[in-house]
C-alpha cells in the first residue's frame, strides 16, 4: 500500500474464530497501543486500524494478531508512506545569445504520483514547436532548440504530488547578438513583425517618430522594418524605438513580436523584450583614434 505523508490509513481485516478472541496491532513487530495517531476499533469480525496524519515515520509492516483458546491468527501489510518530492539537481541562472539552444533540468528524489510544471514569469508553459517539456526518470526537462528575446524571463520547475510540492526558479536572459560599427559606417537595426494585414510600422528616435532622410533610411517589407543610420557619428547617440502598431477592437496599442537582430556601436545589456513592450536600443558613435 502506498500512501502520502498527511493522508489517513486504515487497515481492514475480517477475522472469524471462536469467542473469547484477543486482537492485537503491530507495526515492525513493535505491539501498537491506541492513542491520537493510532485507532484500533472493531464491528463484530472486523478489525480495524486507523493512522492519522502519516508521517514517514509510520512506513513500515502492519500485522494484525487474532489468538484464541484453539490457537493464532495473522494478517499483515507494508505501507509505504511518500512525502513531497523534493530536488537533488536544479538549473542556474543563465545567459545566452539569441538563436542558442535553451536547456532546463531539474531532477527529483521521488517520481510516484508527481506531476511537474514549468513557468515563465508566472505563465504556464505547455509543448509546443518551439519548446519540448518532458518529465522521465525522476528528470524534468524544458528544451528550446532556438532561444528568443521573447524566452527571456523567472522559469520556475514545480515538483508536486499529494503530500505537497517543492519550486525552484532562476532567471533566463536571452540577449540580442553584438555587432560593432566604427564611427563613419552605416549601422542598421532591424525586427521581423508580425500581425493583421494593416500592419505599420514607426520608428522614434528619443521619443519622436522618425521619417527617411538623408542620415535615415527607413523601410518595411516582407515583415522586415529596417532602420539604416548612414554614416554613423557622435551626434547619432540617442535612444532607438522600434513600435509594431495595429488597430484592434480595444484600440491602438504597440508591441515587439519577435526581435531578429540589432546592430550598434557600443554593446548593451539588460534589455527584456515580451509582448506588449517597446524594445528600446542605445546607439553610440565613437570617432577612432588616429
Amino acid at each position: 500500500m502506498t500512501l502520502f505523508v498527511g493522508k489517513q490509513a486504515k487497515l481492514q481485516y475480517v477475522i472469524t474464530g471462536s469467542m473469547p478472541m484477543n486482537v492485537v496491532w503491530h507495526k515492525d513487530n513493535i505491539a501498537i497501543s491506541p492513542d491520537q495517531h493510532y485507532k484500533v476499533s472493531s464491528e463484530k469480525n472486523k478489525h480495524y486500524l486507523e493512522i492519522s496524519q502519516l508521517q514517514q515515520s509510520d512506513q513500515g509492516t502492519y500485522l494484525c494478531k487474532a489468538s484464541n483458546s484453539v490457537g493464532t491468527a495473522t494478517c499483515s501489510n507494508e505501507i509505504r508512506v511518500i512525502d513531497k518530492p523534493s530536488f537533488v539537481k536544479t538549473f542556474e541562472s543563465t545567459s545566452l545569445a539569441v538563436g542558442n539552444p535553451l536547456r532546463l533540468e531539474c531532477q527529483v528524489n521521488e517520481d510516484t504520483g508527481v506531476t511537474v510544471t514549468w513557468t515563465r514569469d508566472g505563465k504556464k508553459l505547455h509543448n509546443t514547436m518551439d519548446s519540448k517539456i518532458s518529465f522521465e526518470e525522476k528528470v524534468a526537462c524544458l528544451e528550446i532548440p532556438k532561444a528568443k528575446i521573447k524566452d527571456t524571463g523567472t522559469y520556475a520547475c514545480t515538483a508536486a504530488n499529494d503530500a505537497g510540492s517543492s519550486t525552484h526558479s532562476s532567471v533566463v536572459n536571452v540577449q540580442a547578438p553584438s555587432i560593432s560599427v566604427t564611427a563613419g559606417d552605416s549601422a542598421t537595426l532591424e525586427c521581423t513583425v508580425s500581425g493583421s494585414p494593416d500592419l505599420k510600422v514607426k520608428w522614434l528616435r528619443d521619443g519622436k517618430e522618425m521619417t527617411t532622410s538623408r542620415k535615415y533610411k527607413i523601410s518595411f517589407k516582407e515583415n522586415v522594418a529596417c532602420l539604416k543610420i548612414l554614416s554613423a557619428e557622435r551626434g547619432d547617440s540617442s535612444e532607438y524605438t522600434m513600435a509594431n502598431c495595429s488597430l484592434e477592437d480595444s484600440g491602438d496599442y504597440i508591441c515587439i513580436h519577435n526581435f531578429i537582430a540589432t546592430i550598434y556601436l557600443q554593446k548593451f545589456s539588460n534589455t527584456i523584450i515580451a509582448d506588449f513592450c517597446i524594445l528600446i536600443l542605445f546607439l553610440w558613435a565613437f570617432i577612432p583614434s588616429e
